[in-house]
């Protein structure tokens, strides 16, 4: 992992502080305690002990943040992963994210203060995340999956990652993901499949495809 990703963060960020690698992940810990605001929704304040696990091989792995002293319970409700991590959001948009700006400072103020923020509003209020919800397991994947690639069932994202995590010349004998039954080059949404190409590699896309 390059640490140079890790410097404009905790220059910005100087409560945390790096720890001892544990499990092939640098590990940041701190306390974070700020006001947060939002155009619509007001100003929040937030105060967290953060544990923060970032893989070696960051961004190709993403990190995982955990809350250490009990102050976000442990619910669905407040979109904890089953490790006790933080659900931030599906696996594509986070890598899609880090595709675009990979300095953590940028994941963590795009993914991780917005989730800070919306997790306390239903604590107190007990009304939802303010940003919109994704559904929990592998229906919210498909779900998101679906919109991501105009698809108009769920049914065909299997389909399009197949296409989409295969060699090309297999791929493009493949019938369309889209419903009309013909192979991929012989349809319009082909200039899709090839845009989707560019978003992430045929290995990631094929993580993708293992999640669902």
């Amino acid at each position: 992992m390059n640490l140079f990703l890790l410097e404009e963060f905790l220059d910005e960020y100087s409560e945390f502080s790096m720890r001892p690698i544990v499990d092939n992940a640098i590990v940041i810990k701190g306390n974070l305690h700020r006001e947060l605001q939002h155009e619509f929704f007001g100003s929040i304040n937030i105060d967290y002990s953060l544990i923060i696990h970032i893989p070696l091989d960051y961004p190709e792995n993403l990190p995982l943040i955990f809350e250490s002293k009990g102050a976000i319970p442990n619910s669905p409700s407040n979109h904890i992963n089953p490790d006790g991590s933080f659900c931030l959001g599906s696996p594509l948009r986070l890598k899609i994210l880090l595709k675009r700006n990979s300095d953590f400072k940028y994941f963590f103020e795009k993914c991780v203060l917005p989730y800070l923020f919306a997790v306390t509003i239903n604590i107190h209020q007990n009304v939802g995340f303010p940003f919109g919800e994704l559904e929990h397991g592998t229906t919210g994947l498909i779900l998101d999956l679906q919109d991501f690639f105009h698809l108009k069932e769920s049914s065909e994202v299997y389909q399009m990652l197949r296409i989409l995590s295969s060699k090309k010349k297999n791929a493009n004998r493949m019938v369309c993901p889209c419903g009309c039954k013909q192979r991929v080059t012989q349809c319009n949404y082909f200039q899709h499949i090839l845009r989707m190409r560019k978003v992430l590699t045929r290995v990631e896309w094929e993580e993708q495809l293992q999640l669902i």
